[in-house]
């Protein structure tokens, strides 16, 4: 399949004793590895999750960066005490403001950047507090709270949902900074700065196997919650949260969008005649239709029943007119093998509308049923353009 949507689908799994060999064979490695096989839908879900929890962990920061002010005042030097309670507020305000950042929520991006973010600011605190101490922290660094600050960084991307490749990113930024300011501090390395650097990578493998089984048990929740398990779509769930968003981006942008909604035409007869185990194979006949004709288009779904829809971003009317027409016509170039071996053709029905400046999610999926029904009228196997004075039907026609 070329449709990365389908790439993400793993079917139902098979119930087994937990273990190392079982999830191994269960998870998709290129699904670990990175997120470039993951649909657009789930990256956003994602995306989500990292950034709350980003979020909710800067506000604490914040608040225990301010709460250990009374430590530093009975225990730093008098002579260090200004640099490390102005390095104390600076770390706290930036935690704050990496907290109150409500932008992209749901960009993968955006939520990778405040990630850094919330690596790099303990890190950089950390250098400085060693640099104001004159590089000696010993047991009194530990007892203020500094010595401590990477291993805390590293242990707390357990909690994340990441890639293999984010996760040793993240973790080796971590090890870059601390090997560079033990080697600028010590003049080398030494038994003690080896010994906590072996720390530090034990615990950062220990985080990246946690945030993996993270991953892959957000995946296996997430397809199976939005999944349509027959063809691997998204769920008419799935498909208006997604609108809805692919709406707001393009009127921000000022870019088209249309939208597509497929029935396929006597699908009843279809189950009547030869079974429904023979129209689930004709439902995964046309989802691997839009799955290569639309392989540019993460948003394809299964609305119900025999009904398809797929969002065009940045696709016009006419474009989308174009498209649809082209769908149209392929499915008359295949068929389906039923169950007792029978070859079975299908046409298609569409009905075609653009987003307009007034559309809710409602009215934009009112309308292109309006040009659905048209082409039911026409006598199905065609593509109308839902027309605003168009009749709305009282009921609606589904063969």
């Amino acid at each position: 399949m070329t449709n990365q949507t389908n790439q993400n689908y793993t079917g139902p799994d098979k119930r087994a004793t937990p273990g190392l060999m079982e999830w191994l064979h269960r998870t998709s490695f290129n699904d670990l590895l990175t997120s470039e096989m993951h649909s657009e839908d789930f990256n956003g879900s994602r995306a989500e999750f990292i950034y709350m929890r980003v979020r909710l962990l800067a506000f604490v920061f914040a608040v225990l960066a301010l709460l250990w002010i009374p430590v530093d005042i009975f225990t730093v030097p008098e002579d260090d005490l200004g640099s490390i309670l102005a390095l104390r507020l600076a770390y706290s305000g930036l935690f704050f403001i990496l907290g109150m950042l409500t932008s992209g929520a749901q960009k993968l991006h955006y939520s990778q950047q405040r990630l850094t973010a919330f690596v790099l600011i303990p890190c950089v605190f950390y250098v400085c507090s060693r640099l104001v101490l004159s590089g000696d922290i010993g047991m009194e660094g530990a007892l203020i709270g500094y010595s401590f600050l990477p291993y805390l960084v590293v242990v707390l991307l357990a909690i994340f949902p990441l890639t293999l490749t984010e996760g040793i990113s993240y973790a080796s930024l971590v090890g870059i900074i601390y090997l560079g300011s033990e080697i600028y501090f010590d003049g080398s390395l030494t038994i003690s700065s080896l010994s906590k650097i072996w720390l530090l990578t034990l615990l950062a493998g220990i985080a990246v196997w946690a945030q993996l089984a993270q991953l892959q048990m957000l995946l296996r929740l997430y397809r199976e919650g939005s999944r349509d398990p027959l063809t691997g779509l998204v769920n008419r769930r799935v498909l208006n949260k997604w609108l809805s968003l692919e709406m707001t981006h393009a009127r921000e942008q000022e870019r088209p969008l249309s939208i597509l909604l497929f029935d396929l035409d006597f699908f009843k007869r279809v189950n009547d005649t030869y079974g429904h185990l023979t129209g689930d194979k004709v439902l995964q006949t046309f989802s691997r239709l839009l799955k290569r004709d639309l392989a540019h288009f993460n948003l394809i779904g299964r609305y119900g029943g025999e009904e398809f829809i797929a969002v065009l971003t940045d696709k016009d009317e006419s474009a989308a007119m174009k498209i649809a027409e082209g769908i149209r016509e392929n499915c008359h170039t295949i068929q389906t093998r039923g169950s007792e071996g029978c070859l079975i053709n299908f046409t298609v029905s569409i009905g075609v509308t653009g987003l307009r400046d007034t559309d809710t999610t409602e009215t934009l999926i009112h309308r292109v049923d309006k040009g659905l029904y048209s082409a039911k009228m026409k006598g199905r196997d065609t593509v109308a353009l839902a027309e605003e004075d168009a009749v709305t039907p009282p009921v609606s026609i589904k063969n």
